[in-house]
This record gives structure tokens, C-alpha cells and sequence, in this order.
């Protein structure tokens, strides 16, 4: 299971770059989901690997990602 999450954790490392070479090179909508959904999937990996299980500590991140997918949809004329 460790190894399943640690695998996880990096391709979200990589999809995190990626979708800031996106936004970086013009398509702006697509890098900021990629970047929300890869911020999630290490918040809540993260928390699954943790020994102690605080609340705050998953919600918090999980939160800033949906509200960046959010601002992402919004986005006025992005390509």
C-alpha cells in the first residue's frame, strides 16, 4: 500500500510541473486543473502515509485545491 501511495505521489509531483509548463506556455485553464487535482491527490496522500489523522491537516489543502479547480473554471478567455 506504502509503495502504491508513494507512486501516487510522485506522478502528482509530475502532473504538478506539467500543468505549470501548461499555464507557463499559454494554456492557462488546463495547467490550473491539472495543478488543483495533482494538489489534492498529495494532500490526500499525505494524510493517508501520516501516522497521526488530524481533520485540519486533509481539509485545508483538499480545500485550496477545490477552490484553485474553481478559480480555473472561471477563468475568463483562457486557451
Amino acid at each position: 500500500m506504502k509503495i502504491i501511495i508513494d507512486r501516487l505521489r510522485f506522478s502528482a509531483y509530475v502532473i504538478i510541473v506539467f500543468g505549470a509548463l501548461l499555464g507557463i506556455f499559454g494554456a492557462v485553464r488546463t495547467g490550473a486543473v491539472l495543478v488543483a487535482v495533482a494538489t489534492g491527490v498529495i494532500a490526500i496522500t499525505k494524510y493517508l502515509r501520516s501516522n497521526r489523522h488530524r481533520k485540519i491537516e486533509v481539509i485545508l489543502p483538499v480545500g485550496m485545491a477545490v477552490l484553485l479547480f474553481v478559480v480555473a473554471l472561471t477563468l475568463p478567455h483562457a486557451k
